[in-house]
C-alpha cells in the first residue's frame, strides 16, 4: 500500500493532486482481493464437494455390507446377479449422464460407485475362497500315503517260554500220574492182537 493510500485509511486529508491515483489504487487492491477471495470460495466448494462425495460413496458401502450381513449373502441376489452390482450400474450410469450434461450428478456417482465397490468386494472375497480351496485339495491330493507298519517279526522262544509250554503238557487231561514206562506200555500191543510182522519168540 503507498503512503497516500496508507494516509487515506487513517483518515489524513489527501492533496486534490493525488485523490484520483489513489482511488485507482484502491479499486485495484479491491479488484486484487476479490479474485483472491472468489478462488478461495471455489476451493472451498471443491473441497466440500470432495468430502460429501467421500461420505456417500463410504455410507453406500457400509450400508450395503449391513444389509448383506444382517439378511445374508443370499439375500443380495436376484437371480445370479448381486443385486449391488445393478443398483450401482443404473445409480453411477445416471450421475455420469448428469455429469457429462453438466446438470449435477455427482451424489449418484458417489452412491453408485459405493454399491458397485461392495459388489466388487464381495465377488473378489469369493474367488479368494475359492482358489484357497482349490489349492487346499491340490495339496492334499498331492501328499504321499502312509506308509504301512512293518509286519511283526516272529516270536523269539525264550527259556520261560519252553518251561511254560511243558508245564501245559503236564496239565493236559489224561496225562496226569503217567510215567514214562506206562505210557511205553500202552503203546505195545495187546495179547491177541494181529500184527502185520510176526514176532520172534525166545
Amino acid at each position: 500500500m503507498s503512503t497516500a493510500l496508507s494516509k487515506a485509511v487513517a483518515g489524513e486529508k489527501i492533496p486534490d493532486s493525488k485523490k484520483t491515483g489513489v482511488l485507482s489504487e484502491a479499486l485495484d487492491k479491491l479488484k486484487s482481493m476479490g479474485g483472491r477471495i472468489t478462488k478461495a470460495k471455489e476451493m472451498s466448494e471443491t473441497l466440500a464437494d470432495a468430502v460429501i462425495a467421500t461420505a456417500e460413496t463410504q455410507g453406500t458401502v457400509f450400508a450395503a455390507s449391513f444389509a448383506e450381513g444382517y439378511f445374508g449373502e443370499e439375500k443380495m441376489d436376484v437371480g445370479p446377479v448381486d443385486l449391488r452390482l445393478g443398483g450401482g450400474l443404473v445409480v453411477g450410469g445416471y450421475g455420469l449422464y448428469k455429469t457429462m450434461t453438466g446438470k449435477g450428478g455427482s451424489h449418484a456417482l458417489a452412491i453408485g460407485n459405493g454399491l458397485l465397490a461392495t459388489g466388487i468386494g464381495r465377488i473378489g472375497r469369493s474367488a479368494g475362497r475359492a482358489l484357497a480351496e482349490k489349492k487346499g485339495a491340490a495339496a492334499t491330493a498331492a501328499a504321499p500315503a502312509p506308509a504301512a507298519a512293518p509286519a511283526p517279526a516272529p516270536a523269539q522262544l525264550k527259556g520261560d517260554d519252553i518251561g511254560e509250554i511243558a508245564r501245559m503238557v503236564r496239565m493236559t487231561p489224561g496225562t496226569e500220574g503217567e510215567d514214562v514206562a506206562g505210557r511205553r506200555h500202552r503203546r505195545e500191543p495187546r495179547e491177541g492182537r494181529s500184527d502185520r510182522f510176526i514176532r520172534a519168540r525166545a
